[in-house]
């Protein structure tokens, strides 16, 4: 039989090194350096914004200041903490330990002392991980594992309304669609449907109507601004299958309501080397060239664009094979799991920082087993984090969405 000890473990300062350290810092874009992390932010950290120009000048022997005025700003890092708890029954967790450990197919147990302790952490630490991951980008508001009340706006929230950020659109006649109705089932009517195909994601905006989005129950939320993939229904209409932001619960989606106008934004396989043809074109040469510069994009960006890449690659052997290199003219293209949809971002990771404070009382990890203590036979574990995103020049980010 197996052996089970439970160990009562508290994870607190340096030791954070271990799982602590793990939730907040093994979030994917993190793990790819993609952002720029400072730690031991208690409080709010001010990051100091300085731009000037040069003026090439004359020779002289006295000194001559340029006259420039050097601008300067402050953009803030105001750490929030939030926790995430939960409570299992002890013989559930060791009956799903014990599942876990046996190979499929497998009739003989396994011996050896197990900390079980580890395996509750263990369970939950992918998906607090990709809800940090969330967090960071979308922000409060996007991230449905994100209940605490403090504000917490995200990098892509914030970049899309702060001033100086060159912003593109998608409503061209290339990557957007007019849809003259969307009703309750989710059917969406435009003129055409030829350029889209079963799969794609869009991006409705510019709705007129009731139409709400109650894939989670009622009231729900209004479509404005929502993704789904789709389903093609004929040569004038498609439905909406899934909300983007739900592709991890597989739930389909749900209306209530109708809308009698709409703009349906897309990037998909018709339009993706158009699109980041654009986009090259609208680098800002001085960033591209930088060895931290990528452009990040969603999941169906990249599958489009390796899509793409096969339809061109006439008389090459392997080409539906052989995986497909993720850069555009050489620069990288970073493929995003939990991100927003048609959007593309353009930013030195050296100007998206991340603050966290792995070594305060504020970030900490426990599990409990409570019957020594209070008889009852339950495991509880406690996560608690402490983070805050922002950027640093707002002029050096390219920034494409719906």
């Amino acid at each position: 039989m197996a052996q089970f000890t439970f160990t009562n473990n508290t994870y607190a300062g340096e030791a954070l090194a271990g799982f602590m350290a793990s939730t907040l810092l093994e979030a994917d874009s993190v793990k790819r350096g993609l952002l720029t992390v400072i730690n031991d932010v208690k409080a709010r950290k001010v990051i100091l914004d300085v731009d000037d120009d040069v003026v090439l000048q004359n020779p002289s022997g006295i000194f001559t200041d340029q006259g420039t005025t050097a601008h300067q700003t402050e953009s803030y890092l105001d750490p929030v903490v939030y926790e995430f708890m939960k409570q299992e029954q002890w013989d559930k967790l060791a009956q799903s330990w014990e599942a876990q450990a046996l190979k499929p197919g497998a009739f003989m147990d396994y011996e050896g002392v197990v900390d079980l302790s580890d395996f509750m952490v263990q369970r939950y630490l992918t998906k607090i991980q990709i809800a940090n991951e969330r967090l960071y980008w979308l922000g409060k508001t996007a991230t449905k594992e994100a209940a605490f009340t403090a504000d917490f706006p995200g990098l892509l929230p914030s970049i899309a309304a702060a001033s100086g950020v060159y912003k593109v659109g998608l409503s061209k006649p290339a990557t957007s669609l007019a849809a003259t109705a969307i009703d309750a089932n989710g059917i969406v009517t435009v003129a055409d449907t030829s350029t889209l195909a079963d799969g794609d994601v869009v991006t409705i905006t510019s709705v007129t109507g009731t139409s709400k989005d109650i894939t989670n129950g009622a009231p729900g939320i209004a479509i404005q601004g929502q993704s789904y993939f789709i389903q093609i229904a004929s040569a004038t209409s498609f439905k909406l299958v899934r909300n983007y932001n739900d592709v991890n619960s597989r739930k389909p989606a749900t209306f209530s309501g109708t809308t009698t106008a709409a703009t349906v934004n897309y990037i998909n396989v018709s339009n993706v080397l158009q699109v980041l043809g654009s986009v090259y074109a609208q680098l800002d040469p001085a960033d591209r060239i930088q060895e931290d510069f990528n452009l990040q994009i969603p999941l169906h960006v990249g599958y489009a664009y390796a899509q793409a890449q096969a339809n061109k690659a006439l008389n090459v052997i392997n080409a539906f094979t052989d995986m497909k290199k993720m850069d555009y003219l050489g620069i990288p293209l970073q493929i995003m799991n939990h991100w927003q949809a048609n959007t593309i971002l353009g930013a030195r990771s050296s100007n998206l920082f991340l603050g966290v404070d792995l070594l305060g009382d504020a970030s900490e990890l426990s599990t409990v087993y409570l019957k020594p203590y209070t008889n009852d036979n339950v495991v509880r574990m406690k996560a608690r984090m402490k983070a805050a995103v922002n950027f640093k020049f707002a002029n050096e980010l390219f920034y494409l969405s719906a």
